[in-house]
């Protein structure tokens, strides 16, 4: 899974320890006394034995079937091996990597909390920050616009049950012509001591007007195209996507990290996580490993013997099937 980033050299590397936050560690010293010619070697070396023992698994199980169909967003999808979470999710929750496919050329990310609470002052903050071939800028409460980015303004105190919200809205022809790199999109917990629970974070398509009542909620569920609602936080911020701007793609993430502000967001922890992901075997890839061991024959059709849908890898455990016994 980590073999490519692994065996990189001067590649920094995220870390998790149990109970704490993610940390980002340096390469290993080591790989200096390697030629690159090694270090690819080695990253081959893994992979092919890593890919041996799962076919040799798969082969050992015997089945009836001769078909399968493999939805091809799992395509996009890792296998959710040591990303376990500090932010307690429900709603449908997307596994660490997924990539979503931007639906037209505008994207609006919100952010909906206090709802069901009495009126008082709770104040959560959305933020994106925009990364740049030699530079970075940022969209938050204290610049309402940056490049392709605009927000929708500060929002401190949460009126009567009924909730409050803040939008951003990425312009991806403003982002483009600008050589934009990536756009990542974080939370903050500004007055709580974390992030509150009911905070509702996601992006929805841009392509009709929105109407924002007078709490400053324009919830229109037909228009979200993913969304997750934080039922426990246990840290004052949350990056929870990033726009890959060239490849028109947003990347679900979960990485906490603590500070009020998104300026106390490290953007190169964000970048060395993206590699890891990039790097980790997709749930494609290893249903299409298992076709493979078992002679199963890829198909298109529905009325396939085995049949795998994202809706069948949101459930982590039923992934986690094919790696155990």
């Amino acid at each position: 899974m980590y073999a490519d980033d692994y065996f990189t050299l001067g590649n920094k590397r995220t870390v998790k320890p149990l109970g704490g936050g993610s940390k980002q560690i340096k390469a290993n010293q080591l790989l200096k006394n390697y030629t690159p010619e090694q270090l690819h070697a080695m990253q081959t070396a893994v992979v092919d034995l890593c890919m041996l023992v799962m076919q040799r698994r798969f082969a050992a199980l015997p089945t009836a079937h001769r078909t399968m169909r493999i939805d091809p967003a799992l395509f996009k999808i890792p296998v959710a091996i040591g990303d376990r979470s500090d932010t307690v999710q429900d709603l449908p929750a997307a596994l660490m990597g997924t990539r979503f496919a931007v639906e037209g050329e505008t994207v609006r990310l919100f952010m909906q909390w206090g709802v069901g609470l009495a009126a008082q002052h709770l104040d959560m903050d959305l933020s994106c920050t925009i990364a740049f071939a030699t530079k970075t800028d940022h969209c938050s409460f204290s610049q309402l616009v940056a490049t392709g980015c605009k927000h929708s303004g500060d929002v401190r105190e949460v009126p009567n049950q009924v909730g409050t919200a803040e939008y951003i809205e990425l312009d991806l022809v403003a982002l483009q012509q600008a050589q934009a790199q990536y756009v990542t999109f974080t939370c903050n917990a500004y007055s709580a001591g974390a992030l509150t629970p009911n905070l509702t974070v996601g992006w929805m398509s841009s392509q009709h007007p929105m109407r924002i009542s007078a709490s400053g909620v324009a919830y229109d569920p037909s228009c979200v195209q993913h969304q997750v609602r934080v039922t426990q936080g246990l840290a004052k911020g949350l990056v929870f996507g990033v726009l890959d701007v060239a490849q028109r793609e947003i990347i679900w993430l979960e990485m906490p990290f603590q500070g009020q502000l998104v300026q106390n967001l490290n953007v190169a922890s964000v970048q060395t996580l993206l590699r890891k992901l990039e790097s980790k075997l997709t749930i494609g890839q290893l249903l299409t490993v298992k076709a493979q061991a078992q002679n199963l024959q890829l198909v298109d059709s529905p009325e396939a013997d085995e049949v795998y849908t994202v809706a069948w890898a949101q459930n982590t455990a039923a992934v986690t099937q094919l790696l155990v016994d």
